[in-house]
C-alpha cells in the first residue's frame, strides 16, 4: 500500500469513526393523518438536516391496531423513504409495523398515534395494540418515542370527553415501558372555532406554522432525550 492509499484509508476510517461517535440514527416514523401534512414534512426535514436517515409512513385514519393488522383504509397517505420519490395517494392498506421494522432495521422509532380513537369508545384491544407496537420496537432494539395527539378541539361532546380518555390511556399504558411518551397536548393549542378541531393544516392563517412548531418541539424532545 502506497502513501496515497494509506492517507485515503485513514480519511475513510476517520469519517466512519466520526459518524459512529455522533450516533448516526436510522429513524422509522409511523403516523396518522397528522403526518401527511406540515407536521410530517417539518419533522422529516429536521431529522434529515442532521444527516439522519428517515423513513416516514403516514396513513390517515389509523390507530395502533391498523399497523398490526395492515387494515385497508380510504383516507390519504404519504410515504417518504430514503432514495425514493415520495408517494401520496388514497385507498391502500396500512403497512404492517413488524414488517417495516424487519425491512428498515431502525435505531429509533417514533409513533404518532392516538387521535383517531376519538371516533369510537376505547376498547381493551386498544391498550393491547399500544403494548404490541412498543414490544416490537423493543425486540428490534430501537429507541422508542410515542407522540401523543396535539391539543384538539372536536365539535361534539362525546369526542371532547374521549380526548381526556385518550390522554389517560396513553399515560397509563406507556410510562414505565421501553417507550417514552411525548405529551403533545401540553405544548400545542388548537384555536377555538377554527378548522375542523383536529387537523392543524385546516386552520386558516397560521395552521401550517402551528403544525411546524409542534414538529419542532417533538424533534427537540426526541433529540434531547436520554431515554
Amino acid at each position: 500500500m502506497n502513501f496515497k492509499q494509506i492517507v485515503i484509508l485513514l480519511l475513510v476510517l476517520g469519517s466512519l469513526t466520526l459518524s459512529i461517535s455522533k450516533g448516526f440514527t436510522k429513524t422509522l416514523i409511523i403516523s396518522d393523518s397528522h403526518g401527511t401534512g406540515a407536521f410530517g414534512l417539518k419533522l422529516t426535514n429536521l431529522f434529515e438536516s442532521q444527516k439522519e436517515e428517515v423513513s416516514f409512513f403516514a396513513y390517515g385514519g389509523t390507530t395502533a391496531i391498523d399497523w398490526i393488522e395492515g387494515n385497508n383504509l380510504t383516507w390519504g397517505f404519504w410515504e417518504h423513504q430514503p432514495g425514493l420519490q415520495d408517494v401520496r395517494s388514497t385507498n391502500q392498506a396500512a403497512p404492517i409495523f413488524e414488517k417495516l421494522l424487519k425491512k428498515i432495521k431502525p435505531t429509533q422509532v417514533i409513533i404518532v398515534l392516538g387521535t383517531n380513537l376519538l371516533w369510537r369508545e376505547l376498547l381493551p384491544k386498544d391498550a393491547a395494540s399500544i403494548q404490541t407496537l412498543i414490544n416490537l420496537s423493543r425486540q428490534m432494539g430501537a429507541k422508542c418515542f410515542w407522540v401523543g395527539p396535539p391539543d384538539l378541539k372536536p365539535k361534539y361532546e362525546n369526542q371532547q370527553r374521549r380526548v381526556l380518555e385518550i390522554h389517560q390511556q396513553l399515560e397509563q399504558e406507556i410510562p414505565g415501558t421501553h417507550c417514552a411518551l411525548i405529551k403533545s397536548w401540553n405544548f400545542t393549542t388548537y384555536p377555538q372555532s377554527l378548522g375542523d378541531g383536529i387537523h392543524y393544516d385546516q386552520i386558516q392563517g397560521n395552521g401550517q406554522e402551528l403544525a411546524e412548531a409542534w414538529a419542532a418541539k417533538v424533534f427537540k424532545e426526541v433529540t434531547s432525550s436520554k431515554h
